[in-house]
């Protein structure tokens, strides 16, 4: 029954794919791309900034900048806390019971699984520590320089770590990741996406920056929702009763309330995004937005705390690389829909 579901949700998959890619055809065709409006210079670096130089737009940046701010001691504080409680429950290497090759597959219960089996403790929750820090440094920035060409070399380390997120959870399957390429591929995105944005003039180069920062937006969710069924999977397997005998589950897999807290997190930081990208810079989507961080960090903080203490393990679906390139399409073209569609209301 699991593999008849799969196929039915890979087709739907591929038919969604496809429905978006026309979609992004028709919008793009459709779309009547404005004049941008004049700048806005920031009065601490005299550089132009994303945000139009008209009242309406300075009210709005001045009603969202409390928040901002309130945003970033948040992130900080549980960047900090983080940090506290990764130190405090430290343990000696040789008593950590990290799998030293995450391609090992583990046993479980005297037999092996048929399914890789990845130590929670494997940098996971160090990349989301790593995380909420450089979305500390995101906003921190913001507030002082402002959304602009300045901005995305701090801002694009928020997306890096994004994408370090996503490397972790397409490891199984693809044979595309490993830390040298990981490191190669972090280094070159960042590099690659601050020259694009520094070379693209006003309107576009926030709309590029839009538009990448949106395809990991995209993609976490669905990466953590994959890994959490598949994690439901295989603690269900390991707790089906022997030889007619009650069922007993003593499987180090992750409780399930850990990793709601990474498909809530990533799923609110999503939908801040999306609020922020199709309000155009109007005051409720802009708060919107911004409170979307007093939900997601926290959760990710759970998130860590938990993880930290109990060193349980998750269970990593296939990913081959024809379905590594789908989910980036459907991420992009999901993107691309979400930009567009900005347009229609400007």
């Amino acid at each position: 029954m699991t593999v008849n579901n799969d196929k039915v949700l890979n087709f739907i998959f591929h038919i969604l794919i496809a429905i978006q890619l026309i979609a992004v055809a028709i919008l793009y065709a459709n779309v009547n791309f404005p004049d941008p409006p004049q700048q806005k210079i920031s009065s601490l670096t005299g550089l132009p900034v994303w945000i139009a130089a008209s009242p309406g737009f300075t009210a709005i940046n001045e009603t969202v900048g409390l928040i901002e701010y309130v945003a970033a001691f948040l992130t900080g504080a549980l960047a900090t806390y983080c940090v506290y409680i990764k130190l405090k429950n430290r343990r000696p290497a040789n008593t950590n019971p990290i799998v030293s090759n995450p391609d090992e597959i583990s046993p479980v219960d005297g037999q092996d699984t048929t399914e890789e089996i990845v130590w929670t403790k494997m940098l996971f929750d160090t990349i989301i520590t790593g995380y909420i820090i450089v979305t500390f440094i995101a906003l921190i920035t913001i507030s002082i320089f402002e959304a602009g060409k300045l901005w995305s070399a701090f801002g694009i380390y928020h997306n890096v770590l994004e994408l370090c997120l996503a490397a972790a959870l397409l490891q199984n399957g693809t044979g595309t990741f490993n830390y040298i390429m990981g490191l190669i591929t972090t280094v070159v995105y960042s590099i690659s996406a601050v020259a694009i944005t520094s070379q693209l003039d006003w309107y576009w180069d926030a709309t590029f920056f839009k538009f990448q920062g949106l395809i990991l937006d995209f993609l976490l969710p669905v990466l953590f929702i994959r890994v959490a069924l598949q994690t439901h999977r295989q603690r269900q397997s390991e707790s089906q009763p022997l030889l007619g005998g009650s069922s007993v589950n003593t499987s180090p897999l992750a409780p399930q309330s850990q990793l709601n807290c990474l498909v809530i997190a990533a799923t609110v930081h999503l939908l801040g995004n999306l609020s922020n990208v199709l309000g155009n810079g109007q005051t409720i989507p802009a708060i919107i937005f911004i409170s979307s961080y007093f939900i997601a960090f926290p959760m990710y903080t759970i998130y860590v705390h938990q993880a930290v203490k109990t060193r349980t393990k998750y269970a990593l679906p296939d990913t081959s690389f024809y379905h590594f390139v789908l989910l980036i399409l459907w991420a992009a073209s999901a993107s691309a829909i979400t930009v567009l569609l900005s347009f229609y209301h400007v």
